[in-house]
């Protein structure tokens, strides 16, 4: 369930309002029934001891008396499979019992996850509880959970009764992720830290990315991909939010929070087509449109009037959407660019099919398709796919940002300046020489009788005329002077220099340097090239602007081509 801003902040607002979490344990004693059956006892001589194995697990029988209807079931494992279609109230029940030399350790118990509600307990003692039963019931799903255990309530190198209520609600529920975990509590929150430290960075490291789009976004408006990536990457973050303990620790009903939960997948969804289909610039058939708003709708509805025994229905609907009819149709667009040879086709396609692949994986896991062992190694690589898919993104639309950049600076074919970026960078080197007190050159070179050579030749031998004039000037220059394309044949330059005599011996070398032998076609044909060059001259006191010196120089150069072609006119 990981798919595409209003909804994210207003949770994160309400994070930081609401404070700390309310305690979660309590001192009240509940003992439980005495019931007629052999259970599993664990014996732990050392510690993390991993309650793996078979468990008693009981409901009511018939329902809201005090009779139990008790079955063996294997630990992690659903209430379903020892209580078919079972929706509602039971309990886990096993024994433990725990060597003496572990007295004096701080011990605790960590779940992996429980569906959907628990209460624990110790010996008849309440040592802790996630959301809340029926009929004020709150939807704790998303949660690991770390309860401390009161060494008092302990008996040490005797048998301890440990009980787990559950309240179930309409799907595959209790223990399912993972066995409970007795371990120091030092180890239980320094593992759940460790885990929230990472969400966190991961969280952090996607906004980071969404401010680096933005940025790009307001500079190139146009590029609409950039802003809907943005979008995406903020809602993901607070998606992955939804899943924290500071989303547990907020005080907000957690509900609330599933439901904003289910909203967010609802958006992502579209939001994630939406990116696609702009970065590939294809257009979206309506039919497509239809089910998009269709899904949203379904998003909202869940967040606002749609009972809380219909959300897993809505759920069930965008993910048979998501698998059949969208994933098809991100690979049809992604065939369909690669057709048009789209730029970054190729790459993009790879990046965004890891992503759908990791988004794939998530969802049998929340189906429970997949073997336990499989579960855990995926829920450790998807974060990383993750990531690695939200960076390898960025990197192709900063990539491609650069590129866009670049043709608007320079001349794809020269690779010169273009006339307006050389007018800005002219404009600021006249401003450097006010405060050095050098002179400046602009000249102008113009190809003469370039027509005839696309004439007699062709327009890729007139390229590469075009090619080895700016090569041959570009020697004759400095790292830090300035070159650019002026027009089809004329190119502009200009440098710093001592004087006018200094500019003149400039022009000279550079017109050698173009002139002096033939350029070589790829037929091994020798096309003479002749230019004309006119060039003006301004000292550090002159009050002139960088329009201005181009517009005296192409006067100068028009006039010189009627007077004398293929000569300096200075």
């Amino acid at each position: 369930m990981k798919e595409g801003l209003l909804i994210r902040l207003l949770f994160v607002f309400f994070v930081l309002l609401f404070g700390t979490l309310q305690p979660q344990a309590a001192t009240a004693v509940e003992t439980s029934s005495t019931i007629d059956s052999s259970m599993t006892r664990f014996d732990i001589e050392q510690i993390p001891f991993v309650l793996k194995s078979e468990w008693q697990i009981c409901r009511y029988s018939p329902p809201k008396t005090n009779h139990y209807d008790c079955r063996t079931s294997s630990v992690p494992d659903s209430i379903e499979s020892a209580f078919p279609g079972l929706d509602g109230f039971v309990f886990y029940r096993v024994q433990f019992w725990i060597t003496r030399k572990l007295e004096h350790q701080a011990l605790g118990i960590y779940i992996p996850q429980v569906r959907d509600a628990d209460k624990l307990y110790i010996n008849g003692h309440l040592i802790g509880e996630t959301g809340q039963f029926a009929p004020n019931f709150e939807k704790a799903t998303l949660y690991q959970r770390r309860y401390p255990i009161p060494s008092s309530i302990l008996k040490f190198d005797q048998s301890n009764e440990l009980i787990i209520k559950v309240y179930n609600h309409a799907r595959p529920g209790g223990l399912v992720m993972g066995a409970p975990v007795i371990d120091s509590v030092k180890n239980i929150y320094k593992q759940t830290a460790t885990q929230e430290s990472m969400l966190m960075i991961f969280i952090g490291m996607i906004l980071l990315i969404s401010a680096v789009q933005i940025f790009y976004y307001l500079a190139q408006p146009e590029h609409r991909e950039n802003l809907l990536f943005a979008i995406l990457c903020v809602f993901e973050s607070i998606y992955l939010l939804t899943y924290s303990q500071a989303a547990l620790d907020s005080g907000i009903n957690l509900t609330s929070i599933f439901r904003i939960n289910m909203l967010l997948f609802a958006i992502l969804t579209v939001n994630f087509f939406l990116f696609v289909s702009s970065f590939f610039k294809q257009s979206i058939p309506w039919i497509i449109k239809g089910i998009l708003t269709v899904i949203l709708l379904l998003g909202i509805v869940s967040v606002t009037i749609l009972p809380i025994d219909w959300i897993y229905y809505i759920l069930h609907i965008i993910q048979l959407i998501s698998v059949f009819i969208l994933v098809p149709y991100y690979f049809y667009i992604f065939y369909r660019a690669k057709l048009q040879e789209l730029p970054y086709a190729s790459l993009m396609t790879k990046v965004l099919a890891l992503y759908i692949f990791t988004v794939l994986i998530d969802f049998a896991i929340d189906q429970q398709w997949l073997p336990l062992f499989v579960t855990g190694i995926a829920g450790l690589l998807s974060p990383i796919f993750l990531i690695t898919v939200f960076i390898a993104i960025t990197f192709i639309l900063i990539h491609k940002h650069w590129l866009y950049y670049r043709h608007a600076t320079y001349d794809y074919l020269t690779n010169c300046l273009r006339r307006s970026s050389f007018e800005q960078r002219l404009a600021e080197e006249i401003h450097r020489i006010h405060r050095t007190g050098q002179s400046i050159v602009v000249a102008l070179i113009d190809i003469d009788n370039f027509k005839q050579i696309n004439d007699a030749h062709n327009h890729l031998v007139g390229d590469q005329v075009l090619q080895a004039v700016v090569n041959r000037t570009r020697a004759s220059l400095r790292d830090f002077d300035l070159l650019g394309r002026y027009g089809g044949d004329e190119f502009i330059v200009a440098a710093e220099v001592s004087d006018k005599k200094d500019a003149t011996q400039l022009l000279k070398r550079i017109h050698k340097n173009i002139t002096s032998h033939a350029v070589i076609d790829k037929n091994n044909k020798a096309i003479e090239v002749s230019i004309t060059i006119g060039a003006v001259v301004a000292e550090a006191s002159d009050l002139v602007t960088a329009l201005q010196m181009i517009e005296e120089a192409d006067d100068i150069l028009v006039s010189g081509k009627v007077k004398q072609k293929g000569h300096i006119h200075i």
